[in-house]
């Protein structure tokens, strides 16, 4: 796992993983420099395994497209009286002397941006950062990808949900998952999935266990596919709007399954859903949701607007994918409600109807 992966050229899964990050911070910045009435003063952007900022070719890594995007919202931080943290940590100081030499140009004439770069190990590196992290004044984007399963840990992931008005994103490759599951030094513990197209499906279950008992937190994975490898993002984040701005990105970009740049679940379709088996018919994710929801609202598991949502998290789906379920439900007359898709914005409660049987 010391393999300089910042010394090759980056392949088309790192690639697509550092565009998916970057869209992602084009929407999540915008949301916390420029609101009509921010309740905090700093935002603080961390990337714990940073890099040199670019391959040998020139493809830019992840902080000098977080600086891009920066400065594409210039000046909406400096109206707000919001500072801007931006934290880039490596274990190398040769990366992060490239880095800082990369960046300095780019800032030299930003107001209200603190550039920290600093060539520290992750062990190092995260304890330090604990106080900003645990602050309720500040908002937090997070980014991990550090080429191994050795980093996060329990501990270590209950540290970052407990962090408030902070989203983060994961990056791991299954391979590290399969080779090093049996090593007694992996701390990450991980079951081998049946199928190793789930790899990240299996990781985001043992996330989901780690989630404190009684705490909302929204996970989301999502899988890229090079060649016999397969790559995964974790998505995590303790508010609606987060999850809400991933999946959408997530959809854009996988119209078929929302999680993944291949056929997630090919072949093993009916094995994945075995309720479907009896019918010998392949049915999509969004009609095997549909089916879930109609049955969840009728048997008073969602009587709310919030919860018809948090369903739909819950299922990696889009609130607007609960529109025709609601819709057919209310032209049956077995449920009334008066919005369209469900918003996050505020929350209506559903009235569910009671169907009597005739006779």
């Amino acid at each position: 796992m010391s393999r300089n992966f910042h010394a090759q050229n980056f392949d088309e899964s790192t690639k697509a993983k550092l565009e998916i990050f970057q869209l992602y911070a084009r929407t999540w910045l915008p949301t916390f420099l420029a609101p009509l009435k921010p309740t905090w003063k700093e935002v603080h952007v961390y990337d714990f395994f940073c890099g040199p900022g670019s391959d040998p070719t020139g493809v830019d890594g992840s902080p000098v497209r977080i600086v891009q995007e920066l400065l594409d919202c210039r000046g909406a931080w400096v109206a707000n009286g919001i500072k801007v943290h931006l934290h880039f940590y490596d274990a190398s100081a040769k990366k992060t002397q490239a880095l800082q030499q990369k960046l300095a140009p780019m800032l030299v004439s930003t107001k209200n941006v603190v550039l920290d770069v600093q060539a520290l190990p992750f062990g190092q590196a995260f304890p330090m950062s604990l106080p900003t992290l645990k602050s309720k004044d500040a908002a937090k984007l997070i980014l991990l990808d550090p080429c191994g399963v050795n980093f996060v840990d329990e501990d270590i992931f209950r540290q970052i949900t407990a962090a408030p008005v902070a989203d983060f994103l994961l990056f791991m490759a299954s391979s590290y998952l399969h080779r090093f599951r049996e090593v007694d030094s992996i701390k990450v513990k991980i079951k081998h999935p049946d199928n190793p197209n789930h790899v990240h499906r299996v990781v985001l279950e043992t996330f989901k266990e780690w989630v404190p008992a009684g705490k909302k937190y929204y996970l989301a994975p999502y899988s890229l596919k090079k060649g016999k490898n397969i790559y995964g993002i974790i998505f995590g984040s303790g508010k609606m709007i987060g999850m809400d701005k991933f999946l959408t990105l997530a959809w854009k970009k996988a119209p078929i399954s929302g999680e993944a740049n291949y056929d997630i679940d090919g072949d093993n379709h009916l094995t994945a859903n075995p309720e479907l088996s009896l019918f010998k018919v392949s049915k999509t994710k969004v009609e095997i949701f549909e089916a879930r929801l109609r049955e969840a609202i009728l048997a008073g598991k969602c009587p709310t607007e919030q919860d018809v949502i948090e369903f739909c998290f819950d299922q990696g789906m889009l609130r607007q994918h609960a529109a025709p379920v609601l819709k057919a439900l209310k032209d049956e007359n077995r449920i009334q409600y008066t919005y369209k898709v469900p918003k996050i914005e505020r929350f209506e409660m559903i009235t569910l109807l009671r169907q009597i049987a005739a006779g």
